[in-house]
């Protein structure tokens, strides 16, 4: 009987032990433990002398209850109990452990209600700024950091990294950014802050407070104090309280450039700032000061070397911006027109650069990022601003020679990077730019001028189909007609787009993240794999990529409310009944999966598109043949071609001057027997008795064939372009490439002698213009021609000797090189110079004094070796030295 009388006594010891340490946890209120450092539970003696059970029962019975999981045990001196139940309560989720080895792993649990908590108390606030971003982010009105140069491209993970450390509840979230000198860091924050303020995080009037760190690196007790603020007497020569610039800062953001220059005892003691929202000044042991600021913190170095790891604990997104030779030559070009933008606003007066100038800029390295762009094209403005003062010009004219030889080395890597330059920009030919910022803005007009379209769809399918319709049919073309030209129109622009991922096949993936949301991606292909039994004719996943692209642009259309309505659905609807079919069904899981209502039309637009991509079955292409006199005209017309298309598609052979007419014909015929798949060849001859080798190849092959003559490069790539396109045949590819201008080529059959011999001369300076645009490697071909030719015909006219084709080609072939050379720094050396000159002073004179405006142009001084060369060219074409009175 002894035993069971025993237990209930103790069984009534441990229910009072755990009742009284039941009543006291429900006693506790938790918020009140957030920051002032004491410490909740209570210890075994404590719990006793409430029970009236001495200090060893009562552990024993602790101990046990934290065995049963009803209390919690938190080790230490003393070692701590709570009841189980009640926190669990309070903190409203289970507990898993019931044993903590020390009170900070208990905090732990604390602090993660606390977050929680501070979460629901704000959820009021952060739901007020979510639809205020999300009313600024719909808006037409773009942001701070989206208006940053490639925002939408090379930046645009930082962009969202730094939206997202801004819009985060409640206060924001501490930034670093990284990256070498010159990369736009102070910039970035500038437009951090600007974002906080035009979506409502920040007051109007927050401030923005610019502190670098490194301007009292040599001095960290004067650095504290300009940061912190310290009292009198702190240190030596303190003899006033000064506030520092976190007292500026208040409400606002403070950016610390160069942060790896301050101090450790500074990292430490920004400590409580970042996390508690105080701080002291230097010399304070107790007061205490509140801030509530947002850092944003700048390094060049390497964070995790230079800066505490306690420091960087508390710093949750680090921004790394790239330095300019990882952004794209499209980014870089936008950068080099604002900074001249910029220049002429500050000067007002335009500014007028050559292309050539821009291209150096574009390829030049420039290891100080854009803080080192922005200063060499201020360096450049202000040496061509001097100029411009001297000379008393309307307008400030950047020449060569006010480029360093650093930066007019970019010119040399022009080889290296000419296809990039080719498709992404307008840079071959044309005229100079001129940048005003009083007339004209810059997105307007020098964007619009230089960049070529991305791989987007926005200059778009719509647009396209409307325009066109449109156009025609104020032509007055019947519906037939006009029917007849869109599907040609179309089915080119979807060849185009789509090739396009063909040439960087490898890089798909990284484009289409560019402009499609991996969303719309995955449902387009979803869609067509559930629509696999009804394709007829199985899709590749370039044409899945072009719909998707079509889609993205669908939904942008729908986003900002514009209507969308096809000129002529019901003749899709007839013509096309297969696709017209499949688009519906594409739309009604459209809606479905995106939840969305896409109006009828749309249906039309992708039938368009289904038919516009759809593999053409048993029809062949059209062989493109490019034929010329020379060793290798024809070979390297069609090499840039092929390289510029992606393809490997036109064809050539070349025709030597000593070759025989009958030896190039045989070559042809068996050339168009290989080539010919179907559709007929296209020959694109240079002139003489090539014109009429198409003739004979057809009498011959029974190959149709079609000719147009005075080929040049872009006859060959807009004839192979449109060559590709399924519904091509040989008499629309003819009318097509003669209609791109009306002096690159003519049909044979509808030719006109008396024509070509009116035009004969603009002809001669196309052609010439042509193989200087093959030659030079920087120079602007046209700009070359124009300046050279006008300074031949004042040398001859002061010889009072006629121009002859002759004399020009030699003449300008060899001084557009010779410009090339002496810009390089690379001028040829002449042995007999000074025999020379004193034999043909005169001729010699007559030749200089022509040459100076010229390398006025060019920003160059023509050397005398140089123009030695120049005298041996009319000495061989007259046979003798002139002599001249």
């Amino acid at each position: 009987m002894f035993f069971p009388s025993n237990l209930t006594k103790k069984m009534k010891r441990k229910d009072k032990v755990y009742s009284k340490l039941k009543v006291l946890t429900e006693s506790i209120d938790i918020h009140k433990f957030k920051f002032n450092g004491e410490k909740i539970g209570f210890d075994a003696e404590f719990i006793g002398n409430a029970v009236r059970v001495n200090r060893n029962n009562t552990s024993t019975e602790l101990n046990r209850l934290v065995k049963e999981g009803k209390i919690l045990k938190i080790k230490g001196k003393p070692v701590l109990y709570l009841e189980k139940s009640s926190i669990e309560n309070k903190l409203k989720r289970r507990i898993e452990n019931n044993i903590y080895e020390s009170y900070e792993e208990f905090l732990k649990l604390l602090n993660m209600h606390n977050k929680r908590q501070e979460i629901l108390d704000s959820e009021l606030s952060f739901q007020s700024d979510v639809n205020l971003i999300s009313t600024f982010e719909n808006s037409s009105i773009k942001s701070a950091l989206d208006t940053i140069i490639g925002a939408e491209d090379s930046l645009k993970l930082q962009i969202d990294q730094a939206k997202a450390a801004i819009i985060y509840p409640p206060h924001g979230l501490h930034t670093l950014l990284t990256g070498p000198t010159g990369v736009g860091k102070s910039m970035f924050a500038e437009a951090m802050y600007k974002y906080a303020i035009q979506i409502g995080k920040l007051p109007q009037n927050a401030p923005l407070v610019v502190f670098n760190c490194a301007d009292y690196a040599e001095n960290p007790q004067l650095l504290l104090s300009h940061l912190f603020g310290h009292t009198k007497g702190a240190f030596t020569g303190a003899d006033k309280e000064k506030n520092g610039i976190i007292n500026q800062a208040n409400g606002g953001i403070l950016f610390l450039d160069e942060v790896h220059r301050l101090p450790p005892e500074g990292q430490e003691m920004l400590f409580l700032l970042m996390d508690k929202g105080i701080y002291r000044r230097m010399g304070e042991e107790e007061n205490i000061h509140k801030a509530q600021i947002l850092i944003i913190a700048a390094t060049t170095e390497e964070p995790q070397k230079v800066i505490l790891h306690t420091f960087l604990r508390r710093i949750p997104v680090i921004i790394k911006l790239p330095p300019l030779s990882e952004r794209t030559l499209k980014e870089r070009m936008m950068l080099i027109c604002r900074f001249f933008y910029e220049e002429s606003e500050r000067v007002k007066v335009p500014i007028k650069v050559s292309k050539e100038i821009l291209k150096a800029l574009m390829l030049y390295d420039c290891p100080g990022n854009i803080g080192q762009l922005k200063s060499d094209i201020q360096l450049i403005c202000a040496r061509a601003f001097l100029d411009h003062i001297n000379h008393k010009n309307n307008i400030v004219e950047v020449k060569l020679s006010h480029i360093s030889n650093i930066i007019r080395e970019g010119l040399f890597k022009i080889d290296k990077k000419r296809a990039e330059i080719v498709r992404g920009f307008n840079l071959i030919g044309g005229e100079d730019l001129v940048f005003d910022a009083h007339k004209v803005s810059l997105s307007d007009n020098f964007y619009g001028q230089l960049l070529v379209d991305d791989y987007r769809t926005r200059e778009d399918f719509y647009a396209l189909i409307q325009n066109s319709w449109n156009e025609f049919s104020k032509k007055g073309l019947s519906n037939s007609e006009i029917k007849e030209r869109m599907d040609r129109q179309i089915q080119e622009y979807f060849n185009n787009y789509l090739n396009k991922f063909k040439r960087q096949e490898k890089d798909e993936n990284d484009l289409l993240s560019k402009v499609v949301s991996p969303k719309v991606l995955a449902i387009v292909e979803e869609i067509f794999s559930d629509l696999q039994n009804s394709i007829v004719d199985p899709l590749n996943h370039k044409v899945i990529y072009g719909l998707a692209l079509h889609v993205e642009t669908l939904l942008e259309r729908l986003k900002i409310g514009t209507i969308i309505s096809h000129p002529d659905k019901k003749s899709i609807i007839k013509e096309h009944p297969a696709e017209y079919k499949l688009a519906c069904q594409i739309k009604e899981k459209l809606e479905l999966k995106l939840n969305i209502n896409i109006p009828e039309d749309e249906a039309a637009y992708i039938a368009m598109f289904l038919y516009a991509v759809k593999p053409e079955k048993n029809k062949g292409t059209i062989g493109v043949l490019v034929l010329a006199h020379g060793p290798s005209t024809a070979t390297s017309m069609v090499r840039v071609t092929n390289s510029l298309l992606g393809v490997d598609y036109a064809h050539a052979i070349d025709m030597p001057l000593d070759e025989k007419v009958d030896v190039a014909l045989e070559k042809a015929i068996e050339k168009v027997k290989i080539i010919n798949k179907g559709k007929g060849v296209l020959l694109m001859v240079d002139m003489g008795s090539l014109v009429t080798f198409g003739e004979v190849i057809t009498e011959r092959t029974g190959i149709d064939t079609r000719t147009v003559e005075m080929v040049s490069t872009p006859m060959v790539i807009e004839a192979t372009r449109k060559a590709l396109i399924p519904s091509m045949n040989l008499d629309m590819l003819v009318e097509d490439v003669v209609n791109l201008s009306p002096l690159i080529g003519k049909r044979h059959d509808l030719i006109n002698f008396e024509a070509i011999s009116n035009k004969g001369e603009r002809f001669f300076e196309g052609i010439l213009i042509d193989t200087l645009d093959k030659t030079l490697t920087f120079l602007n071909p046209k700009k070359a021609y124009k300046s050279l030719k006008s300074t031949l015909e004042k040398i001859l006219e002061a010889l009072s000797l006629p121009l002859d084709k002759e004399i020009n080609v030699k003449f300008i072939l060899h001084c557009a090189c010779m410009l090339e050379r002496v810009i390089k720094g690379e001028a040829l050396p002449y042995k007999k110079l000074d025999s020379l000159i004193k034999e043909n002073l005169s001729l010699f004179n007559i030749i200089k004094k022509h040459f100076k405006p010229l390398g006025e142009i060019f920003g160059v001084s023509i050397p005398d070796t140089e123009l030695a060369y120049v005298l041996e060219i009319f000495e061989a074409h007259f046979n003798t030295l002139v002599n001249v009175k």
